[in-house]
């Protein structure tokens, strides 16, 4: 379900979607494996929308490069860029929200 990017690869593939979903996580955060769980029924609803992750401590340039070192963070990719970014957990409506109101 979700694509996994690194920090050799990011900045290329954003910059071939149209929109998507990124989320920065760690292996072992549990929040991170609970947002996880709202993107995945965000997909259901939302079928068109690509999932990609990104471990931020396998991918610390590119976490550098965002301006973020809290996980986990939801990045709203449209027309190839990062165009906002959330800290923290949501609800699968905030996540909604979220994604449309960019």
């Amino acid at each position: 379900m979700f694509t996994e990017l690194s920090d050799t690869n990011f900045a290329e593939t954003i910059s071939t979607i149209e929109t998507g979903i990124v989320i920065c996580f760690k292996k072992l955060c549990p929040h991170c494996k609970n947002m996880e769980k709202v993107l995945e029924k965000f997909a259901k609803k939302n079928a068109g929308v690509p999932l990609f992750n990104l471990d931020s401590e396998e991918n610390p340039k590119t976490m550098e490069g965002l301006k973020t070192d809290r996980i986990p963070t939801i990045l709203v990719i449209k027309n190839g860029t990062v165009a906002a970014q959330k800290s923290g957990l949501m609800n699968p409506k905030e996540m909604i929200a979220f994604y449309e109101g960019v």
